[in-house]
């Protein structure tokens, strides 16, 4: 029997607005529905609730750090048996309003499940730690080697394999593969689970995709790598075929592509965001203690020059506002300016 499911399996996000830690209890739909505990906060934050794998963050050591929600795998089950919304009405909410609400990362997971008697799944992990190990792959991951936990024979050959990550920790998007009932010590039956870690504008565009959550997954997952059976007369591995076990699992669902092209008014309001929720509150201290002309000279005389980005984005703001002008300047009446 296979059971095969796709899932939240991380989900974080902060907010900067006015909301009281009990409405976003009730953002949440999880006002009464759950017995919050007081603890000490992470992240710099020095106050939380928390339940069953969900936290609620607050007070933060920064300037305007908002409010920090993070559910862990346990915390996503919790969300969905508890509260009264479900994710597509939160992740709504929170793709909604990107000025109050920042998303920091979404774990989707895909749980191959094969509870039949010998059941083998869909996924492999020995196969697929193997592929990794001996490069029979391609991938978008350019500055790091998949991290593979298998174990070798004296030929170098896997014989038994626990897990594979491609892309680094840090990055905004990193696949996992690994043996979910070895984790948790033997249940008997076949279950690995393939998982997308999401960070940041990665896991915004994610949420953000119109197509289904299957549709998603797999688009992205072919997008960003794929398992391939190099050929012996052909050096070009991006036109080796993929092994059949790849195919089926990929159910010949189209690249998705999470890319955001930084363009001048997405730039623009990212350096609104910071400078406001991250610096606002510094920068108003300064001004009212020094005054704003004695601010603006100091500006000029800072140690530190704009590196290529930020002059790129002043530059690209004055040819789009000399554009705009222009525009308007050609919808005024001939007349307008005679009076």
């Amino acid at each position: 029997m296979t059971d095969n499911i796709i899932l939240v399996d991380w989900f974080s996000f902060t907010l900067h607005n006015s909301m009281t830690i009990e409405q976003v209890k009730d953002f949440l739909g999880l006002g009464s529905s759950c017995s919050w505990l007081e603890r000490s906060g992470h992240y710099g934050y020095k106050q939380a609730h928390y339940c069953g794998g969900i936290w609620i963050m607050w007070d933060g050591f920064g300037d305007d750090m908002g409010v920090c929600v993070e559910m862990s795998g346990q915390g996503c089950r919790q969300f969905e048996s508890s509260s009264c919304k479900s994710f597509a009405q939160l992740f709504e909410e929170v793709t909604a309003d990107e000025e109050q609400f920042h998303v920091t990362r979404l774990d989707v997971a895909y749980d191959d499940i094969d509870k039949s008697e010998n059941g083998k799944g869909l996924l492999d992990i020995v196969k697929i730690c193997k592929f990794a190990y001996c490069g029979r792959y391609i991938s978008k991951f350019s500055k790091s080697h998949p991290e593979v936990d298998c174990e070798t024979d004296e030929a170098g050959k896997v014989n038994r394999a626990h897990s594979c990550y491609f892309g680094s920790p840090k990055s905004e998007l990193r696949i996992r593969f690994y043996d979910k009932a070895q984790e948790r010590g033997g249940l008997g039956y076949h279950w690995v689970r393939c998982e997308l870690q999401l960070r940041r504008d990665r896991a915004l565009a994610f949420l953000k995709l119109k197509e289904t959550w299957g549709e998603r997954f797999f688009g992205v997952l072919n997008n960003y790598m794929r398992f391939i059976v190099p050929s012996k007369t052909d050096t070009n591995r991006r036109r080796a075929p993929s092994p059949v076990w790849w195919e089926k699992f990929l159910q010949s669902i189209e690249k998705i592509s999470l890319y955001t092209p930084k363009g001048v008014e997405y730039n623009l309001t990212r350096l609104e965001r910071y400078v406001f929720q991250q610096a606002g509150n510094s920068i108003d201290t300064l001004i009212q203690c020094v005054g704003e002309l004695k601010f603006r000279e100091m500006l000029k005389h800072r140690d530190s020059l704009l590196n290529a980005n930020q002059q790129a984005l002043i530059n690209e703001y004055k040819q789009l506002n000399e554009v705009r002008l222009k525009e308007l300047w050609n919808k005024m009446p001939l007349g307008g300016l005679s009076h």
